[in-house]
C-alpha cells in the first residue's frame, strides 16, 4: 500500500507528523479491516517507535486523536489488542504515560470529541480493562475522560519544544478536511453515530455494568475523585441511567 510509505516518512518527522497522521486517519476511516489489517501491526509499530525516539508533545496529542479515531470507528477491543500484541500490557503504558497526562493538552472540538467517543468504547468494550492487571488504570481513564469534559484544555508546552510551531499547526478539523475533503469546511467523523458523548458515556457504561453485575461500583469509588463521581453521577441522570451495578 504505496500510501503507508507517505506515512511512513512524514510521521518520521518533527515538522511533518501531523501530515502522516492526516493521511493514516484518512486510510482508518475509508478503507475496510480487510484492506488495513495485514497493515495494522506495522503501522502501530512505527507509531510507538517514534514515540520512543522522538517524542514531543505535538506528537502525543496527533497520536491520542489517532488512536481514539480508531477505536471509535473499529471497537476499543480492537486497538488494546493490536497494542497488546506489541508487547504485554502495553495498552496499560499508553493509558498511565500517556492518556491519563496529556489528553487534557489536546486541543480543538472535534479532535476532543474524537478522544471522548474513542475513550468510551476502550472502557466499555475493552473487556482487558475490567481484569485484575488493569482496573485501577480503568478508573484513571474514565476519570481522565471526565476531565475532558469538564476541564479547559492544557495548552502548557515544554521549554524545550517551543521551536516547534505547535500554534500554527492545523487541527483535524481544518486541515485533515483540506487535505482529503478539498475544502470541505467542519468534519465530524462521528457526527452521525455519536451526537452527544456524555450520553453516550453514559449509556455505554450502563451496558457494562449490566455486563459486568457487582464490579464498576467498587472501581469508581475506590479508583475516581468525589468531584469527578459527581460530574459522572450527573452524565448518568441526564441520559436517565438509575445507577450502576
Amino acid at each position: 500500500m504505496p500510501l503507508l510509505g507517505v506515512f511512513q516518512k512524514l510521521v518520521a518527522s518533527k515538522n511533518n507528523d501531523h501530515e502522516g497522521f492526516y493521511v493514516l486517519s484518512s486510510l482508518v476511516e475509508h478503507l475496510s479491516m480487510a484492506q488495513m489489517g495485514p497493515h495494522l501491526k506495522s503501522v502501530f509499530i512505527i507509531l510507538f517507535q517514534r514515540l520512543q525516539s522522538s517524542k514531543t508533545t505535538k506528537y502525543v496529542k496527533s497520536l491520542l486523536v489517532f488512536f481514539c479515531l480508531f477505536a471509535g470507528k473499529h471497537g476499543g477491543n480492537m486497538l488494546v489488542n493490536l497494542i497488546d500484541d506489541i508487547q504485554a500490557k502495553l495498552f496499560g503504558m499508553v493509558v498511565e504515560k500517556l492518556f491519563v497526562p496529556d489528553v487534557q493538552r489536546v486541543s480543538g472540538g472535534i479532535e476532543r470529541k474524537i478522544c471522548a467517543v474513542g475513550m468510551t468504547r476502550v472502557l466499555t468494550e475493552a473487556d482487558a480493562l475490567l481484569s485484575e492487571g488493569y482496573g485501577k488504570l480503568w478508573a484513571q481513564l474514565l476519570q481522565s475522560l471526565v476531565q475532558l469534559f469538564e476541564l479547559p484544555e492544557d495548552d502548557s508546552v515544554p521549554d524545550d519544544e517551543h521551536f516547534i510551531e505547535i500554534e500554527d499547526t492545523p487541527g483535524y478539523q481544518t486541515a485533515y478536511s483540506q487535505l482529503v475533503f478539498a475544502g470541505k469546511q467542519e468534519r465530524d467523523p462521528f457526527r452521525q453515530e455519536f451526537d452527544d458523548p456524555k450520553a453516550h458515556l453514559a449509556e455505554s457504561l450502563h451496558k457494562l455494568s449490566l455486563k459486568h453485575p457487582g464490579k464498576l461500583t467498587p472501581l469508581l469509588t475506590a479508583g475516581m475523585a468525589p468531584e469527578a463521581l459527581q460530574y459522572l453521577t450527573a452524565y448518568l441522570q441526564a441520559a436517565n441511567v438509575t445507577s450502576l451495578s
